[in-house]
């Protein structure tokens, strides 16, 4: 079946999916962008698009068996294995990059650390692990991008944030925690490089349904762990899963069309504002930590 959305060709069958771009401007031939995290869920997916609408298109990440799968799906891709969490190879990623198609148009922040642990129990290893990977690592590439951009006289930083931080959500203290000050750090960057010719836009995904599980500290988690099915309307509403291939999608549409701040649907930006208001956004969080801890027979405080 074909069907159209978003000025995209969709062709579905019982297994699978096919995006291709339909009549979508080329603005995304031949640009080069790196996408971190590209071993999978939004980075893969993402990866994928890019290439298919035109781009060249460097895969980092550190698992390089799942990079070569997903090269292997791709035309002409540059793999570049890497632990992002160290500066020095955040750094040697971006030269690489330079070296090989002699420019980086665009890069796409997206790798992160995912900890789940109760916040009585965070240790300093797992924040600096969280910081490490979700906020120095992003500061240090985009710090070297930013030197070969000014140089051919423009570029683009897509940050993928969270709103999560704004919510609270519960037993992920580290990734949100680090979150937030990865969305601290693009909004000053936004304000020092304005008018420079570096566009900078963060995307709000929400919640993304990937295969990638998180590195749990209180057991095995899935992750719908904080979703419950009888939850009300609103906060069943903020939790409803995205999928990768929908970012992917919205991605294509922000480097065609830059915004400073890009939300993958109505009810995350509905969830953001709804952030502000502390007794509905405690109520909404406080209902995903009961849910969390009935699932992993958690009691309060443990």
């Amino acid at each position: 079946m074909k069907i159209r959305k978003n000025n995209l060709a969709i062709f579905t069958t019982p297994k699978i999916t096919v995006y291709l771009i339909h009549d979508m401007p080329s603005g995304l031939t031949n640009k080069v962008i790196l996408v971190t995290g590209a071993s999978g869920g939004i980075g893969s997916a993402a990866a994928l698009a890019f290439n298919q609408a035109g781009a060249k298109v460097a895969i980092t990440s550190r698992r390089k068996e799942k990079l070569d799968q997903l090269a292997r799906q791709m035309k002409d891709p540059l793999v570049v294995p890497a632990d992002l969490s160290s500066p020095e190879q955040s750094v040697d990623t971006i030269r690489q990059v330079i070296e090989h198609f002699g420019r980086i148009d665009v890069l796409v922040n997206n790798a992160a650390s995912i900890i789940v642990t109760t916040a009585d129990t965070v240790t300093p290893a797992d924040l600096l692990q969280a910081f490490s990977t979700n906020l120095i690592a992003p500061v240090v590439a985009t710090q070297e991008a930013i030197l070969h951009m000014r140089r051919q006289g423009g570029g683009h930083i897509i940050n993928i944030g969270s709103p999560g931080f704004m919510m609270g959500i519960p037993f992920y203290a580290p990734y949100v925690c680090s979150k937030a000050a990865f969305s601290a750090w693009t909004r000053t960057i936004q304000a020092e490089w304005s008018g420079t010719g570096i566009r900078i836009s963060e995307y709000f995904p929400g919640y993304v349904s990937t295969d990638s599980k998180p590195e749990s500290r209180i057991g095995e988690v899935e992750q719908d762990f904080l979703m419950e099915k009888k939850q009300n309307f609103i906060t069943k509403k903020f939790t409803h899963p995205k999928t990768p291939d929908d970012v992917a999608r919205d991605l294509i549409h922000l480097i065609l069309k830059p915004k400073l701040l890009m939300y993958s649907d109505l009810s995350v930006r509905i969830g953001t504002f709804i952030a502000n208001f502390p007794k509905i956004r405690l109520s909404i969080a406080s209902q995903m930590a009961k849910t969390a801890r009935a699932k992993r027979n958690l009691m309060p405080h443990s």
